[in-house]
């Protein structure tokens, strides 16, 4: 992404974490930046291509410091798992309003929806490294690393559903949810994991 794009991005994100992706228009963006409408449909032809790569931003810095938590694993397996999740807790709470935007019909279309399945696979990816580091150390006890990884994905996004499937049909964020979301999701991953760890 070039530079100019870069900051357009970063504006926009600032509007819609605070508005969210329906109350924002493209002129207040353009307003925000300094420049006409015309120059801002230069770079990005409509709103909904601009907000791909305002998700795909996120996306990609929440992915890049979960390589760094994953990357300090040392026989931790637990509190490498809630660091993770508290991480992705500390965006929620920052992009909660992108967070129930997200769920709203008018933005799955098929690019996003594509968008977003890229994004599962990487977590997929992420968890699965950590999964294989903390069985080769001989830490965990797990047969199908696959399977245990793709059915931890799917308890942990049905937690953060069920705790905020209010905010997201009313579209009145309650970020009080995201505590009880993260410690949830922490309760399962003990209950998932701890019997699994070698304690020898």
């Amino acid at each position: 992404m070039d530079k100019r794009k870069e900051e357009i991005v970063e504006v926009a994100l600032k509007r819609f974490a605070h508005y969210g992706f329906n109350k924002t228009t493209m002129n207040e963006i353009a307003d925000d930046l300094g420049i006409t409408k015309a120059n801002l449909y230069y770079y990005y032809p409509d709103k909904f291509a601009l907000i791909k790569d305002v998700i795909r931003h996120v996306v990609m810095q929440i992915q890049k410091e979960e390589k760094s938590i994953i990357h300090s694993y040392r026989n931790n397996f637990l509190e490498v798992m809630f660091s993770l999740l508290e991480l992705r807790a500390s965006y929620l709470k920052k992009y909660y309003v992108l967070h129930i935007n997200e769920n709203l019909e008018w933005i799955k279309g098929v690019e996003i929806n594509d968008f977003l399945e890229e994004c599962h696979a990487e977590e997929l990816v992420h968890l699965k490294s950590l999964l294989l580091k903390a069985v080769e150390s001989g830490e965990l006890l797990i047969e199908d690393v696959d399977e245990t990884c793709s059915v931890y994905i799917e308890i942990v996004k049905a937690i953060g559903i069920m705790h905020n499937v209010h905010d997201i049909i009313t579209g009145i964020p309650n970020q009080e949810n995201v505590e009880k979301i993260l410690d949830s999701q922490k309760r399962a991953t003990k209950l998932i994991f701890e019997n699994r760890i070698n304690r020898k």
